[in-house]
């Protein structure tokens, strides 16, 4: 299987988050009162049916969720927005604040559901916000029916065209639900011996997704050390301390190729130049001294009028 382009975008990060998906889910479901901590349609669904029964205690049971979920995509976006990544990458950011969130939702007592499912759905919201896409697809590693959708299209138009990038797409799809329905599993099984701390799960795999990033960043960066020194080769010049951002090595190696075939083409024209000239007498073999400096004052001019004087007499001896 190909490899990702991004850290972020890596078959490995999207196991570890759907399974931390499922087990939010199962988690603020079966623990914090039949709420959904991911799939706000439901929530809303509640919010309507209890409103129109007048319930505004239930009304606020499951609005409080959603909204903590929008705020979570807001506070995503705005790390995105103003994160500087000399340490860490901003997604890397996001994922300790919702691991820091999810310990803090542990540690709150059962009768305090709202608190801990506002938390849960905070959190939720941002890894909704910073994972949408893996393998260049667009996935989603807390809800299922957006993959649902996609990856029974995928399987349809390969049935059609046997493409069989739609294959591996579709199958990714399912795969991810089956990851996050497997973190529900795991979230069922725990909260017999956990209880309210069963959700201290999830944040083990956020940790654990945040450190592949690292491992994947480092070899991103020996990646952009052979751009630069490629780059400095295409150059002529030594490989900078600080490589800066460049095109990909492909990029980088196809260009250096095209400078060296440049640079071959023009020693080959010279040595044709050379021949050229001494043929018509205009340099010598054995480097004459006085045919170097006139050639040296005025080659071209002397090609020209060696040239008109060979026109004139009716023909240019070609050599063979």
């Amino acid at each position: 299987m190909f490899r990702a382009k991004q850290e972020s975008e890596s078959i490995e990060l999207a196991v570890l988050l759907a399974l931390s998906g499922g087990i939010m889910d199962a988690y603020s479901y079966l623990v914090r009162d039949h709420v959904f901590a991911n799939a706000q349609t439901g929530n809303m669904l509640l919010f309507g049916v209890n409103l129109a029964a007048g319930d505004w205690a239930q009304c606020l049971h499951y609005a409080v969720p959603v909204v903590c979920f929008a705020a979570g995509i807001a506070l995503c976006h705005t790390i995105k927005i103003v994160a500087t990544e000399e340490h860490l990458h901003w997604r890397q950011l996001a994922l300790i604040i919702e691991a820091v969130l999810l310990v803090v939702v542990g540690f709150i007592p059962e009768g305090r559901s709202l608190y801990a499912n506002g938390l849960t759905s905070f959190a939720c919201g941002i890894q909704v916000q910073a994972f949408r896409k893996f393998h260049g697809r667009p996935l989603a590693t807390t809800m299922c029916i957006g993959n649902l959708r996609s990856g029974t299209q995928a399987l349809v138009t390969f049935a059609s065209d046997r493409d069989q990038k739609q294959l591996r797409g579709g199958l990714l799809s399912f795969f991810v639900i089956a990851c996050f329905v497997f973190g529900a599993v795991i979230g069922n099984w725990a909260i017999p011996a956990l209880g309210t701390r069963t959700i201290w799960v999830a944040p083990v795999l956020l940790i654990t997704s945040f450190l592949i990033m690292f491992v994947d960043r480092e070899k991103r960066r020996v990646e952009v050390l052979v751009e630069a020194d490629l780059e400095a080769d295409l150059e002529g010049e030594a490989a900078p301390a600080v490589p800066a951002q460049l095109g990909g090595i492909a990029g980088v190696e196809e260009r250096l190729a095209e400078r060296l075939a440049a640079d071959a083409e023009r020693r080959h024209g010279h040595e044709i130049e050379m021949d050229v000239m001494h043929d018509m007498g205009l340099t010598s073999e054995g480097g004459d001294e006085q045919h170097e400096g006139a050639m040296e004052r005025d080659v071209e001019a002397q090609i020209e009028q060696h040239l008109r004087d060979h026109i004139a007499r009716g023909g240019f001896r070609a050599r063979k």
